[in-house]
Parts: structure tokens; C-alpha cells; sequence
């Protein structure tokens, strides 16, 4: 399963989602999405991820992609 970390991150360097829009460019429907993808209805969770929008997140927070999303086994997220 992935997980995203990207509220965790926000949360560290103090920023909100509306400053990620607004810095990458990306929609904050998509942003939102990622922040909040553990708490949507399972038919509204994320399926894809885009490579520009990951690149953009990494790019504006000046992070790695692991510092916002990661892979959990099964066992583990059960």
C-alpha cells in the first residue's frame, strides 16, 4: 500500500496546501487528494500518481519522494 506523507511534510516546514498550490502549481484538488487520501472514501482515493506532480511537490518542498509517500507491506498497515 502507499502511503502519503505529504501532510506530515507540510507540517514540518510549516506550510499549508494553498502555499504548495500556489508554489508548484499544481490544483489543490490534487494536493488536497494527497493530503488527505488515508481519510477518503475508497472510491475517491488516489489510483495514479503523477511524475510532473511528484516532481513539483519534491521540487517546492526540497525534499526526496520519500518524504512524502512510501510503500507499507499489508501485514504492517493492518
Amino acid at each position: 500500500m502507499i502511503r502519503f506523507k505529504l501532510k506530515e511534510r507540510l507540517e514540518q516546514e510549516n506550510k499549508t496546501m494553498y502555499w504548495l498550490s500556489k508554489e508548484s502549481g499544481i490544483r489543490p484538488n490534487t494536493i488536497s487528494q494527497w493530503v488527505n487520501n488515508e481519510e477518503l472514501e475508497i472510491d475517491k482515493k488516489i489510483k495514479s500518481i503523477n511524475v510532473d506532480t511528484l516532481d513539483s511537490i519534491c521540487e517546492t518542498l526540497n525534499c526526496d519522494i520519500s518524504d512524502i509517500i512510501e510503500h507499507v507491506k499489508k501485514d504492517a498497515a493492518e
